[in-house]
């Protein structure tokens, strides 16, 4: 290649170097050309042969040539061959799956050449293999496997060398490195920190694995997948529990559990976390079959996770086994397969239902009596899209828990727990009146909302104070990192916390090992969650917490942003990754960040910069979310005219319905008038109940927002009273009575809470206004 561009001495220059060099000059069809010259394989060894007959699941090579496949085909061994730029797919049955991760000589045409290979400098520099989904598939692949044998692993792979630094060490006990014989020591020092190095050569490795055996991959479902974690409990009476456990539990939200015992299902005294509802216990224990599923709902921060782990123990008590699932795998069958295989009773934790699609109903159309399934769930689903939930469910009669509606009862042993535990700091001094009144309407019943008073001015404030200061002594990468794990686990997608992904996100280069023992030293290893290959921030309300007090609003938007443009750039075909730039544009993830009514313009301003992604311009719904940040400002012309934007792009798409624009239209309409003044002839107001009017009429689902809009009247009613004309109150009275009558005639009374009150709420403003 240097020959060809005058280049005599090749001294200096590496193959990547020289490739661009002679790419600039000849262009991609003779860059092609040169390398099906010397790509194409002529011949191969038995020892390479041996090697790669053995029965593989899947082959990832970063070589350019065709000598696996020149083998297989020889030695009739079943394989496809995906490209980085195809979808991830399982291997076919009785197939070995090979991918080339820098480029594959069988596919090499200009246009190829120039969209996927990874020869030049400015190729390596764009990596569309780490830009791909085959890159999650890759790092679950190494996560799964039992072991991983790396066969002339080159240190200049800068891909797979990035990925295996994000891995935690007891994966790498199990990566192996076969080198040639007489590798230099200090090559041989750096393997090590990425697996065990073997200066062997490839002959040993073949004479180890003996003789060529080309059929089908061996698969075996005794491992557990990598979707799945089993959970261990020790039934006890009682455990031996510390300030510091509980300070732990607190701050954090995840059990440690060994800690769990008998005393916390029972609500005795010592118990580790806070006893719930009796009754719940009991029908989640009692009522729930392979048939009938445990859903499990509450607001974010309200106990789900410490729940469903007291549900965990008790059906390990009855000898259950049970596991919680991650997320839900590319190919769930491997899962269906295990479960297959166990002959013992399980429980299968699903926290967040909605992460997953399939898995869940395909487990219980198994339809085996002895797997029990416990799905969590933000109540925010409940109650806006509850058949969407059922439909995870395979839409069976579930046993439901409600987390979020505390018997006083609950809310007693909340003091009692507090109390005995020496938490309520400052609130330590009140009547045990008085600490229930704190507990049921300072918090209003709410768990996360306790836990966020507490971490303000009660005893675990010093302690979460030495957390903000740790997070601050972090270095601006890892910080941008924690940022953007916060907000996922904010706004409900923690399990898209993987390290390597937020590190792709935000362009962090920091090694895996370093970052963990940064949060180590600063004693936040115990709350931000590393360990697992994740970046997680372990409780929604320190999430929000930190959120809050460490970062300014402005910080907090240029992470996600800058996490949002490289979706935009690179990632813009994986539909999970789309869905969370979407949730990221909510302005209910950043409303309740905001300190002062100033502060509403920069997430205004984010808006506008984010207005050009792929996701986002052609989204009916985002205008939506900027037309919701300009209400919050009072800029209802604005609102409006953002509005109309959703309303237009909605009319491109064929039969969509607009009920969530129109709802949110009758909310500026009605806000309008709370903040400005009823109009004149009352017409705002009007508008407004025949939107909602008109979204309760087509629609069974989704209807807490349009519910919930119409409380709206009633604040009108109470400001406004004194100052209407007669003209007005009439009008106002109309638009109230039809709402009024739309909730007595609504058939879904008994999934709204607080259904009841609201008509109360809507018939007492229809009085005064006489």
């Amino acid at each position: 290649m240097l020959r060809e561009v005058g280049i005599a001495s090749s001294d200096g220059y590496d193959l990547d170097t020289a490739a661009e060099e002679f790419q600039k000059v000849h262009g991609d069809e003779k860059t092609v050309v040169a390398l099906h010259s010397n790509f194409r394989t002529k011949a191969y060894t038995d020892d390479q042969a041996t090697i790669v007959t053995q029965p593989w699941r899947r082959i990832y090579t970063s070589n350019y040539d065709d000598v696996i496949e020149t083998i297989c085909s020889n030695n009739r061994k079943p394989i496809t061959t995906p490209s980085v730029t195809d979808p991830v797919s399982q291997p076919m049955p009785g197939t070995t799956q090979l991918l080339h991760i820098y480029g594959n000589i069988g596919r090499a045409s200009s246009d190829e050449f120039a969209k996927s290979f990874l020869l030049t400098e400015r190729q390596r520099d764009n990596s569309p293999f780490l830009k791909s989904p085959w890159m999650r598939a890759f790092h679950d692949d190494v996560l799964a496997a039992s072991s991983v044998i790396f066969v002339g692993f080159s240190l200049t792979d800068i891909d797979i060398r990035r990925l295996l630094g994000l891995m935690p060490p007891e994966v790498l006990q199990k990566i192996h490195f076969v080198v040639r014989p007489g590798t230099k020591q200090p090559i041989l020092t750096r393997m090590s920190k990425f697996g065990t190095a073997h200066p062997i050569g490839l002959s040993a490795l073949a004479a180890h694995l003996g003789t060529k055996r080309p059929g089908a991959p061996v698969r075996s479902y005794t491992t557990l997948p990598v979707a799945m974690q089993e959970m261990f409990f020790s039934p006890k009476v009682s455990a031996s529990i510390s300030a510091t456990d509980i300070e732990h539990l607190f701050i954090s939200g995840s059990p440690d559990l060994e800690k769990l015992s008998n005393a916390d299902i029972s609500a005795e005294p010592g118990a580790y976390s806070i006893s719930r509802n009796q009754y719940a216990y009991s029908r989640a224990s009692d009522n729930a079959s392979g048939s009938m599923p445990i859903l499990v709902y509450g607001d974010v921060g309200n106990g789900k996770t410490v729940f469903a782990s007291q549900i965990g123990y008790l059906y390990a008590r009855k000898n259950y086994r049970v596991f919680r699932f991650q997320r839900e795998p590319d190919n769930i069958g491997d899962v269906l397969a295990y479960l297959q295989t166990l002959d013992e009773p399980a429980l299968l934790i699903f926290d967040d239902i909605m992460r997953f699609p399939k898995l869940p109903t395909a487990i219980l159309d198994m339809r085996k009596s002895s797997f029990v399934i416990l799905a969590t769930v933000r109540t925010s689903f409940v109650d806006t899209s509850l058949s969407a939930v059922k439909a995870r469910l395979a839409n069976v009669t579930c046993v439901e828990v409600d987390l979020d509606s505390p018997t006083r009862d609950e809310t007693h042993r909340m003091v009692q727990y507090l109390t005995v535990n020496g938490l309520l700091g400052k609130y330590s001094d009140l009547s045990d009146s008085e600490k229930l009144d704190f507990v049921e309407r300072t918090c209003g019943r709410q768990l996360r909302d306790v836990v966020l008073s507490l971490y303000e001015t009660g005893v675990l404030h010093t302690k979460v104070e030495e957390i903000l200061v740790g997070i601050q002594t972090l270095d601006r990468g890892a910080q941008d990192l924690i940022i953007f794990s916060a907000v996922l686990t904010h706004a409900g997608y923690q399990n898209l916390s993987e390290v390597w992904l937020l590190s792709q996100l935000l362009d962090y280069s920091g090694a895996f090992e370093d970052l963990r023992a940064s949060l180590y030293e600063h004693g936040l290893g115990r709350l931000i969650r590393i360990n697992d290959g994740d970046l997680s921030i372990r409780s929604p309300a320190l999430a929000e917490f930190i959120l809050k007090r460490v970062f300014n609003i402005q910080t907090v938007l240029n992470a996600v942003k800058r996490g949002l443009t490289t979706i935009h750039n690179h990632f813009s075909d994986e539909n999970d990754l789309v869905l969370m730039a979407k949730g990221l544009l909510k302005f209910s993830v950043y409303g309740r960040l905001l300190r002062s009514d100033r502060e509403n313009a920069l997430v205004e301003k984010f808006y506008d910069d984010c207005r050009l992604f792929s996701f986002a311009t052609n989204d009916p719904l985002f205008w939506v979310q900027r037309s919701i940040c300009t209400m919050n400002d009072k800029h209802f012309d604005i609102s409006f005219r953002f509005i109309d934007n959703a309303y237009g792009l909605a009319r491109r798409r064929t039969n969509w319905d607009t009920y969530q624009i129109d709802n949110h239209k009758a909310r500026v309409l009605l806000t309008q008038s709370r903040e400005t003044g009823v109009s004149a002839d009352g017409s705002r107001e009007r508008d407004a109940i025949s939107l909602l009017q008109s979204v309760l009429a087509r629609k069974n689902d989704d209807l807490y927002h349009p519910l919930s809009v119409m409380r709206i009247f009633a604040e009108i009613v109470d400001r406004y009273l004194h100052t209407l004309t007669i003209e007005q109150k009439s009008s106002l009275k109309q638009s109230i009575e039809i709402a009024i009558r739309s909730i007595s005639s609504f058939k879904h009374t008994d999934r709204f809470r607080n259904l009841t009150e609201l008509r109360k709420r809507l018939a007492g403003a229809a009085k005064a206004l006489g």
